[in-house]
Order: C-alpha cells, then structure tokens, then sequence
C-alpha cells in the first residue's frame, strides 16, 4: 500500500519544479530612461523592477544590459543588481541600449529564467551640416606641462563660422569652455589647455561646435585619455666614453612631470659616410653601451617617450642634439693613424710606379729617334761620299 502511494505522488513530486516554473512568467524591466547630463559623453540608464516581481519569494533577481552606438558590433554586457548605470558614449551616433531580467527562482540549483529585452534607441541631438564639422582633432600633452588641442575647419562650411570648444571630465562640476583659442589668420584652429586643466586615466571629454549667421554647425564630440597622448621633452647631456669595444652613453631624462621609470628611449648612431642605425632601449635606463667598431666622425642622437607601463601609446619626443665622439681610445687612435700612413704609402707607391713607367717610356723613344737620326745622318754622309768620288772618276776621264 506504502509504495503504491509513492508510486503515484513521486510523478507529481518530480514535475513539480518544472510546472511552477514554467507558471511562472518573467517580466521585463519597466520605464527603461537614459539621461543625458549635459558632459559630453556621460549617459546616465536608469530602469525600475517589474511590478509582477514584487510579490514573489525569489533568491535573487538581477538584470542583464548591453549597450553600444549605433552600427557598431563592439557592445558592452554587464549584470547587475542595480537600477542604474553610468558610462561614456560617442555622442556623434546614436545609442542603443537593451536590459532584461533575470530570476533564479530557488537558491539551491534553481534554473535562471530571463525575460525578454527592454530596448530603447537614444539619438543626441544633432544641428547643421555634416561638411561644417570640424576634422582631424589632434591632442598633445606636452611633457605633461600643458596640451595643445589642433582641429582644421569643415571641408565646406561657411567663412564665417566661429568655433568654440568645451570639455569635462570628473574631477570639473560644469562643462568648462576653452580659455584660450590658438588662431591661424584670424580663424580659430585649436585651444590651449594648462596643466590644472589636465587629468590622467580618466575619459577627458571634448565637444567642438560653432555659430554662422548662414546655417548650424554640426557639433563634434571626442573622448580622450590624456596619458595615453603624452609627447615628452628630448634627453639632455648626452656624454659618450669611447673604448677599443664600443661606446659608453650616458644622458639625463627629460626635465618635466613625466616620471623617470614611465620612459623608454631608441638611440640612432652613425659613422662617417654611414647610413643611421637605430636601437630601442629598454625602459627605466639612462645610460647604455653600444657594442659596435667605433668609426671616424661617429655620432649619436636620442628620443624618449612614455613606456607601454604608464601608458597605451604615446607620442616620440623630437630628437636630441647631434653628439659626436671627439676623443678616441688611444689604440683606436693609433690604429687610425697606421691605416692613414699605410694609405698614404701605397698612393705614393702608385704614383712613383706610374712616374717610372712614363719616365722609362719617354727614354725608350728618345733612344729609338736618337738612333733613327743617327742612321739617317749617317746615310746622308755616305751619299755626300760616293757621289765626290763619282764627280772625281768623272774628271779624270
């Protein structure tokens, strides 16, 4: 009697999971927003539980989102037990965004049931003709001391639009505007930024726009990481030791804010008549030796920058002043002379061979004509000779 009441409560036992699962339905999240701050980048996603959620005893319930703009397959997904999220966009697309709810419904070995997405599409606002944008926006953060922002003007907008440029970045409470424009023939082209403008590892938020009495100007948003566009100073005080193995360097960092172990440098060196070499050193070093055959007029110039340690990427500094090795090791020296001299010796031994062939060429025909005159004198004589002794016969008969 006992098993065949088992027998008959176990199917009911085993489905019983399956059945309050499948009773139970998954709503998405409600009143999906996203919020523009007004920084320049920043978008603010806020989202509120399912109401159908509220009265029910689950383990936990949390939410799945994914964003990215428009046309782009790089999307981000998090999950979170938050109703909120904040992260940086490229304001020149629009933005999608999508969160659905998951729901573990039993804490041991409970299957996660998920809702279907919540999606909503955020377009900023966006004026004027694409041509009257500006192009090419390029930062450099010099020697991290200050940072000069250069643009060129819309392919196709109208003369007379004035450019303004505004940035953010955490540490501000407001979008600031730039102080202070760098202009090329009364039009603006860049801004300079100071150093108490700056901020590193953290998304430095830049919107150009601009007015024309013509037509709107089409805004143009960037979003930068100002050490990873750090152009530093050229080393200084290059000395060099030259030996009968190679060459000792040793130099001084770049003079500024950028700390010495965040540094790497590439050394180019030449000889006479020698095309440059190049070698990237390794970081945190201010001094080297070059394993090489020091050569007549050798000369050295370095660059610095930012090292993959301190930075993504970076800019390479101008390069140093040209050094070139005045002293030589004494046996260098020496052996520089003994080429010279032995030089020398078998030019002057060329030229003494060439001159003794011409000078024996010379006297080979003048001997030759010497003889040939000689001959033909002689002939002459013996001409003269015969015909008196023919004109004497002629007398006498």
């Amino acid at each position: 009697m006992g098993l065949n009441i088992l027998a008959i409560f176990l199917p009911t036992l085993i489905l019983w999971p399956s059945v309050t699962s499948a009773a139970l339905t998954v709503d998405p999240p409600a009143d999906l927003q996203i919020i523009d701050p007004g920084h320049l980048g920043p978008l603010h996603i806020h989202w509120k539980a399912p109401l159908s959620l509220t009265s029910e005893k689950l383990c936990m319930v949390r939410y799945m989102l994914t964003y990215c703009n428009v046309d782009s397959t790089n999307c981000k997904r998090i999950i979170t037990r938050q109703l909120k999220h904040t992260d940086g966009f490229n304001l020149n697309k629009g933005v999608i965004v999508k969160v659905r709810t998951l729901v573990k419904e039993h804490c041991d070995n409970g299957s996660e049931l998920q809702s279907d997405w919540m999606e909503m599409t955020y377009w900023p606002l966006v004026e004027g003709h694409a041509e009257s944008k500006i192009k090419n926006l390029q930062c450099i953060v010099y020697n991290l001391e200050y940072m000069d922002c250069l643009w060129e003007n819309g392919a196709s907008g109208p003369n007379d639009i004035d450019y303004r440029l505004y940035y953010w970045h955490k540490e501000l409470g407001q979008v600031m505007k730039c102080n202070q424009y760098i202009k090329h023939q009364g039009h603006k082209v860049g801004c300079h930024f100071y150093n108490d403008s700056l901020i590193e590892f953290s998304d430095f938020n830049i919107c150009i726009n601009g007015t024309s009495r013509l037509e709107p100007v089409m805004p143009a948003y960037y979003t930068f990481q100002l050490q990873d566009l750090v152009k530093p100073a050229a080393p200084y005080e290059i000395n060099m030791t030259a030996s009968k193995n190679g060459i000792y360097l040793e130099w001084k960092p770049p003079a500024g804010n950028i700390k010495p172990h965040c540094l790497e440098y590439e050394v180019t060196f030449s000889g006479k008549n020698t095309d440059w070499e190049s070698k990237v050193l390794p970081d945190e070093i201010t001094s080297t030796f070059l394993n090489i055959t020091v050569k007549p007029k050798f000369c050295v110039r370095l660059r610095a920058a930012v090292n993959m340690f301190c930075a993504d990427d970076s800019f390479w500094s101008e390069w140093s002043s040209t050094q070139c090795l005045k002293d030589y090791p004494a046996e260098e020296e020496h052996t520089i002379i003994k080429l010279n001299l032995f030089r020398e010796l078998i030019l002057l031994t060329a030229l003494a061979s060439i001159s003794l062939v011409l000078l024996v060429g010379v006297l080979t025909c003048w001997v030759r004509w010497k003889r040939s005159f000689s001959k033909e004198k002689v002939n002459m004589l013996l001409t003269e000779e015969t015909k008196s002794v023919n004109e004497r016969n002629c007398l006498n008969c």
